[in-house]
């Protein structure tokens, strides 16, 4: 299993900017895998709203690729 950086922009009225960017880190086995639990995450926001933004490759040293 490889591990990926998913960067989401995650909407909130309350907040003066509207919205904040936050990361979640998932183990898939392909990129496409790693794209669709993200999608999950996605869709599994209750409030607010969460927009997917990218899925990159973690590299070995933790940060992205």
């Amino acid at each position: 299993m490889k591990k990926y950086i998913a960067k989401f922009w995650r909407g909130n009225p309350q907040s003066l900017k509207g919205g904040y960017e936050t990361t979640r880190e998932i183990e898939a086995r392909t990129i496409r895998s790693a794209e669709k639990k993200a999608r999950g995450y996605e869709n599994g926001c209750i409030y607010g709203s969460m927009t997917l933004l990218e899925v990159k490759e973690k590299n070995e040293e933790g940060g992205e690729e």
